[in-house]
């Protein structure tokens, strides 16, 4: 059930965004937290279970999973700011016109991970570029051995420790790359876990992490104050989630119905769509239907049903013209069946 855990954790960071209200604002940072747990589980599995540490095949499927898609709607976004830029610059402090070098920054991605660019034609990529860091991580040392994962994490959790003992800022904590480490590692740690049957949450045990990580995001902000939401419930953030996690790697693909597995396949697939076209999504409806209203949860709910056709439209896009290509670098190149880690597929253990 990956597939609508990353669909809810997309949502939340559209919520964030498009609300635009202090008290929602770490929908968005708790759910970048629980994307890297899972991106750090999932890789780990993929680089192990499908590419046994292929570099060329794993860094041509991660190219073609995130790029194509990433560069059209930096094109439509492009587009949308030339046709109106003084709105455009409105709406978003980050769409400013831009020059050569802005629009060359953006196609880089890497560079988005840096504080200091004013120009982003989809703003929250910086963290797609943080996971692009994690993942040559992942491949070099943490997803190899057990052992590495847990040095990692210990690494990881030191990193947190000194962020909290020198009062650093909050955004050293968030949108830098030694801050993900402790997620990613989380995620690969659970992955060697449930392969050597060492340790998998119980159904009842995820079930129950996820009311406490939902009940610890909503009264963050709300029931407990702001310094609570950027410290203790950071954290208490990531432990409900990686239990959360474990859990639902456990699940076996013969407990889920069939109708419920389509429905998670198709979430699964959308969730990238929703986190690349909110932004465009919203501009669109604040400047044909809204009349100008900039944030609010008026236009989250006008915007949403925009966003879901983009997805099914994109998504549709990318089973015709990407996947037929990311299953032959699965493959070897070859004509090979899709491979698909146990943890994905709901096999056990191994």
């Amino acid at each position: 059930m990956f597939g609508s855990l990353r669909f809810l954790l997309a949502y939340l960071v559209i919520v964030s965004h498009l609300v635009g209200s202090e008290y929602v604002a770490h929908f968005g940072f708790y759910a970048v937290r629980g994307f890297f747990v899972i991106s750090g589980l999932m890789m780990t599995a993929a680089l192990n279970e499908v590419y046994a540490f292929d570099g060329l095949r794993f860094w041509a499927n991660r190219a073609l999973r995130l790029l194509p898609p990433y560069y059209l709607v930096c094109l439509l976004t492009l587009a949308a700011i030339a046709v109106a830029p003084a709105q455009a610059a409105e709406y978003l402090k980050f769409w400013r016109v831009p020059d050569f070098g802005d629009v060359m920054a953006n196609l880089a991605v890497l560079p988005l991970q840096l504080t200091y660019a004013s120009f982003r034609l989809i703003p929250p990529y910086w963290s797609v570029a943080i996971e692009i860091d994690m993942y040559l991580l992942l491949f070099l040392i943490v997803s190899r051995r057990m052992e590495w994962a847990v040095l990692t994490l210990v690494a990881g959790l030191t990193f947190q420790l000194a962020w909290v003992y020198d009062s650093m800022g909050w955004s050293v904590n968030y949108f830098t790359a030694p801050a993900a480490v402790l997620p990613f590692a989380v995620g690969a740690v659970l992955y060697f876990l449930r392969r050597r049957n060492l340790w998998i949450a119980t159904p009842r045990m995820a079930a129950l992490a996820f009311v406490a990580w939902l009940c610890n995001l909503l009264a963050g902000g709300s029931l407990l104050p702001q310094s609570y939401v950027f410290g203790a419930g950071y954290f208490l953030d990531t432990i409900c989630f990686a239990i959360l996690v474990s859990g639902l790697s456990g699940l076996s693909k013969a407990s889920v119905r069939p109708f419920i597995e389509r429905i998670d396949r198709t979430l699964g697939e959308w969730s990238y769509f929703a986190f690349l076209v909110h932004w465009l999504c919203g501009f669109v409806v604040v400047t044909t239907v809204l009349g100008g209203e900039q944030r609010g949860w008026l236009l989250l709910l006008v915007v949403t049903p925009p966003v879901l056709a983009a997805c099914a439209g994109f998504a549709a896009l990318n089973r015709k013209c990407l996947e037929p290509l990311r299953d032959r670098v699965r493959g070897g190149f070859g004509r090979l069946p899709r491979m698909v880690p146990a943890v994905l597929a709901g096999g056990p253990p191994r």
